[in-house]
């Protein structure tokens, strides 16, 4: 019986050790995103955005597109905006900068994107992180990122987030495991920012 009863209390250790490193696991992974939004403004006449090519401050090429279908497809499956079909932002982006030899919106070109393309608002963004990182032996991804929404009549930001994630995990690195991969990490930061933004 004292054997028994030695075990068992061994049993319950081993998993409220392993309870405690998935607990730390899903801690360690992402940061609590910062977020601003216009309060006095609200989000319920936003229907219709267009969003911009995203600026790449990675070594990482195709990052800022890689990251932008990502919350586009996030944006979507919510439900959250209408969302004009890229070559049209593209288009308009490119004659619109050419013409004044400019590289980015001022109040006058975003205001006429708004006319042209219908859109109440447009949504820019930056990828600061988006690649591998090393822990010793053990490889998981990395994304950093910041999203800001813009009225196209005033030029306000009425919401922007900061934020990264990372496929890192304590139980992963431990037992040698394979961490999540870029595109699922990608998908939980995106989530995770655009639960900041609350419609009306």
């Amino acid at each position: 019986m004292r054997i028994n009863f030695v075990l068992m209390k061994e049993v319950m250790n081993v998993r409220k050790f392993a309870l405690s490193l998935m607990f730390v696991s899903l801690l360690g992974g992402c940061s609590t995103p910062r977020h601003y939004a216009a309060e006095a403004l609200g989000l319920g006449y936003v229907k219709r955005i267009v969003i911009l090519p995203f600026e790449n401050h990675t070594e990482s090429k195709f990052a800022e597109e890689r990251f932008r279908d990502v919350v586009a497809t996030e944006i979507l499956s919510r439900g959250l905006f209408d969302i004009i079909e890229k070559g049209e932002a593209q288009r308009f982006l490119r004659e619109e900068l050419v013409r004044k030899e400019q590289e980015t919106l001022d109040t006058a070109a975003a205001q006429r994107l708004g006319e042209e393309l219908g859109v109440e608002a447009y949504l820019a963004g930056a990828v600061q992180d988006f690649g591998e990182k090393q822990n010793g032996t053990y490889t998981f991804p990395l994304v950093s990122a910041t999203l800001r929404l813009v009225d196209v009549k005033t030029g306000q930001i009425i919401w922007q987030s900061s934020a990264s994630e990372s496929g890192y995990r304590t139980v992963d690195r431990l037992f040698g495991f394979v961490s999540d991969d870029i595109s699922h990490v990608s998908f939980r930061l995106a989530g995770r920012m655009l639960n900041t933004l609350q419609k009306d």
